[in-house]
């Protein structure tokens, strides 16, 4: 197996097509054709089905589709990771962060690194956690930027930023004025909430079974997009870290919000990587980046939050 057939068959996949894709590389289609057969032979599996159309992965293709992306930008860094911490940092560096988060994060990120490490390549995504340490373990991320992670067993997990919880939903339908609400006055309430593999999830349920509460589940949504279509029809409401609460009430003043109290719910985003491999000059300076704008969003307001602990001190 090398690379060039790697390259090949993410290219193929890519298409859809073996004509394509032929194109795509500059390469003659039974050449092409050959070094599928190749790999194929190698693996002892069939990557491709032919229709009429063209051709669709199998599930073994599917799996190999996962793998060989991050295997080619493995290899696109190893010279980076033996050169060591000295040189300009360059290459790929793929992270993934919670779609909360990357609403307010992602622009001023990329932003800062195309400007600090023109030779950097971000390849950003979003997901949620439990998609994420997957993706960190099998090695397909390079960084996630993740919540409660500091429990994970084999992972290096940095602690960046602390972010609260409120209530939203249209102001009509709260009823009562106020800035705060107890996490008891939830209530019944229809709420619009990610499923239970969903870290917000888990955490408020825990602290309904903790308080003796209970709470109304009635739509079970994990894009955040529909989830906000609920809530600003007036369907539900939603308990949302403000960093996602913020951008559903911009621009909707028939919006309200409340702060969770009693208890406060709060979350602590961290940086997270495998603990067994040093990091590359690349990952090392987007996560210093991030902590440089997650900083600055912090000072201009422009999300609402707190350094976590561990880094308030030197802030």
């Amino acid at each position: 197996m090398t690379p060039r057939q790697l390259r090949y068959f993410l290219e193929i996949a890519h298409n859809g097509s073996l004509s394509l894709a032929s194109a795509a590389l500059r390469i003659a289609q039974p050449a092409l054709s050959q070094h599928v057969a190749a790999l194929e032979s190698e693996l002892g599996v069939v990557l491709f089905e032919r229709h009429a159309k063209g051709v669709a992965l199998t599930p073994e293709g599917k799996r190999l589709q996962l793998r060989a992306a991050s295997i080619l930008d493995q290899l696109e860094s190893l010279k980076e990771d033996v050169l060591g911490l000295t040189g300009t940092p360059r290459g790929a560096v793929r992270i993934c962060m919670a779609r909360s988060l990357a609403q307010v994060l992602a622009a001023p990120l990329v932003r800062h690194v195309e400007q600090t490490y023109p030779e950097i390549r971000l390849v950003l995504s979003s997901a949620l956690s439990s998609e994420m340490r997957s993706a960190v373990e099998s090695r397909q991320l390079d960084v996630a930027l993740m919540p409660n992670a500091f429990e994970l067993p084999g992972l290096y997990c940095k602690p960046l930023y602390e972010e609260g919880f409120s209530l939203f939903g249209v102001e009509a339908m709260f009823d009562r004025p106020g800035k705060t609400i107890a996490f008891s006055a939830i209530g019944q309430r229809p709420l619009a909430a990610p499923d239970r593999d969903h870290d917000l999830r888990r955490l408020i349920e825990r602290t309904a079974l903790d308080r003796g509460s209970t709470l109304n589940v009635k739509y079970e949504i994990n894009d955040p997009v529909l989830n906000f279509a609920l809530v600003r029809d007036g369907m539900a409401f939603a308990i949302l870290p403000d960093s996602a609460g913020w951008e559903l009430m911009r621009g909707n003043p028939e919006m309200g919000v409340r702060r969770i109290v009693s208890p406060v719910l709060s979350r602590t985003q961290s940086i997270v990587r495998m603990a067994e491999s040093e990091p590359g000059r690349a990952v090392l300076a987007v996560e210093q980046s991030i902590d440089i704008v997650l900083r600055r969003l912090i000072k201009e307001k422009l999300l609402r939050g707190r350094l976590a602990p561990v880094l308030s001190a030197a802030a």
